[in-house]
């Protein structure tokens, strides 16, 4: 997973002192979700991770809602910022750019920060509204790349097919976690599938049309 990187917040972290700050406790907060999930998020053990008071941890968070809302976003930025590498480190070719943010994602399930954050983030969005909403958010931006990539490999896509196609592909490898994350039964076999995962989604978005998707074909087109 990810480690949330140093940011300004707006109207408290002008200076680097308050932004080290920011840093600590955000990543105090990912940490203790890490290691006891949602409801082991407190502001009281957030302070004492990032080695402060309550009231001085008040100062940038108030509740935990705002504290969440910036975790999430610090995190989805890190995701940004490993996917632009990712592309760099690839190449021009699309298909290899495409076929890198795969394994890169998949690889990433395979750790054990990433395999026990997002399912906590997964449940509470079942019951919590506002985490819901930020859960939305977060997988849109992370689908960006894809959108943008799927745009370039197949781009007799609707913008609508290239969304669902892009949103398939992103739940599919996330669905991953149970089953082949950190210390789950298929992770020995986790390099297997991220080969499988790439061949299969690379066939899949370059070969799919409109038309099969909205089931007017019984098969995707042959390239």
């Amino acid at each position: 997973m990810c480690a949330v990187q140093l940011q300004v917040r707006p109207g408290t972290a002008a200076f680097s002192k308050g932004q080290e700050r920011v840093l600590k406790i955000l990543q105090s907060a990912q940490e203790l979700m890490i290691a006891g999930g949602y409801h082991n998020l407190t502001l009281r053990k957030v302070a004492a991770g990032a080695g402060i008071s309550v009231g001085n941890l008040n100062y940038y968070y108030s509740n935990k809602q705002d504290l969440l809302r910036d975790l999430l976003d610090k995190v989805i930025e890190s995701y940004v910022w490993e996917f632009d590498q990712v592309l760099q480190s690839a190449g021009e070719s699309p298909e290899d750019q495409f076929v890198a943010i795969v394994k890169f994602i998949i690889e990433d399930i395979g750790t054990q920060e990433t395999t026990h954050f997002f399912p906590e983030l997964w449940a509470l969005a079942n019951h919590d509204e506002y985490a819901a909403d930020r859960m939305d958010a977060l997988y849109i931006k992370a689908r960006a790349v894809l959108n943008h990539l799927i745009a370039i490999l197949n781009p007799a896509l609707t913008e609508s097919s290239r969304e669902q196609v892009a949103l398939f592909v992103s739940a599919s490898m996330e669905g991953l976690t149970p089953f082949a994350g950190f210390g789950k039964p298929w992770a020995t076999q986790r390099p297997e599938i991220t080969n499988i995962a790439a061949i299969g989604f690379l066939h899949l978005v370059t070969s799919i049309t409109n038309e099969s998707i909205q089931g007017g074909l019984s098969t995707p087109k042959s390239r």
